[in-house]
């Protein structure tokens, strides 16, 4: 989901990717090093530190204006669409009466495995159980879990024993993200562009302004997009007796705050009736949850 601060720390990102090409550890491409967070400059960054506005480095500071947020509309009835998928990382097999987990080497647990089971006493039709791999999982404690939930099983290391007279169909299925766009809104967010010389500045936030005049659109470390435009921009030389000037620059920004669910690729479930008769599959054990 994005917010305020993600999308504070995207900017940046991409500033520092623009502006240090040769990475953190050389000068920027005004030659001279930068300093780029979010938030505003502190007493450290003017003294008492081992960069500073008055040694000759430079700052970017990152800030968003409250005043500025305005509601937009999202889209009409808030419909969750399917965003990405993940293939499952375990499995279950059935060879005769016994079920066998797996896992693929190396990789965390993931996915949906369980066992559809008929000739069990006292359930008409077919009972499912069902198991959401979580990470830290193993074949033996998803074997037992399975085998909790059908009377009769008896679980050992990787591989379940189904009682006599009850067959079993494999069920394995891998998940997916849903994604559904809760609030659209716009915000104005505030680059500045911090020197001890004005030629300075006006370097910086020159090269600040050409690392974004191609860019509308960024994405945040939790894989939401968010459009970024360019609005205003001027010089501000009123703590200029102090050798500090500036240039902030507004860029209006527009993100959603969206949601993401794991859902699985399949269900399983079944109706009861007034008079216990059950159509189509029993869930046996608690609802899995992925």
């Amino acid at each position: 989901m994005a917010d305020i601060a993600t999308i504070s720390t995207a900017i940046a990102r991409a500033l520092a990717a623009a502006l240090c090409p040769d990475g953190s550890s050389a000068s920027s491409c005004t030659g001279r090093p930068v300093i780029i967070r979010r938030g505003d400059l502190t007493q450290a960054d003017l003294r008492n530190a081992l960069h500073t506005l008055h040694e000759g480095c430079d700052f970017i500071s990152i800030a968003d204006m409250p005043e500025s947020w305005t509601r937009l509309d999202e889209p009409l009835g808030r419909p969750w669409r399917m965003d990405s998928t993940q293939a499952a990382t375990v499995s279950i097999s059935i060879t005769g009466g016994t079920a066998t987990l797996g896992l693929v080497p190396d990789a965390v647990p993931g996915g949906i495995v369980g066992l559809r089971v008929q000739g069990l006493a006292g359930i008409t039709g077919s009972g499912c159980c069902l198991h959401g791999a979580q990470p830290g999982d193993t074949a033996a404690s998803i074997a037992a879990g399975l085998a909790a939930m059908v009377p009769g099983a008896v679980a050992q290391e990787g591989t379940i024993t189904l009682p006599a007279g009850v067959t079993a169909q494999a069920i394995n299925a891998g998940t997916a993200t849903a994604r559904c766009v809760a609030r659209r809104q716009e915000q104005m967010f505030v680059l500045t562009a911090w020197s001890a010389s004005p030629a300075a500045r006006d370097a910086l936030g020159q090269a600040m302004a050409d690392a974004l005049a191609l860019t509308d659109w960024l994405v945040d470390a939790n894989g939401s997009t968010f459009r970024i435009e360019a609005r205003v921009a001027r010089n501000d030389d009123t703590a200029m007796n102090r050798g500090i000037f500036a240039r902030p620059a507004q860029y209006l920004v527009t993100f959603d705050t969206d949601l993401t669910r794991p859902v699985p690729f399949m269900l399983a479930g079944g109706i009861g009736t007034a008079e216990g008769v059950v159509a189509g599959d029993v869930l046996l054990g608690a609802q899995v949850t992925p």
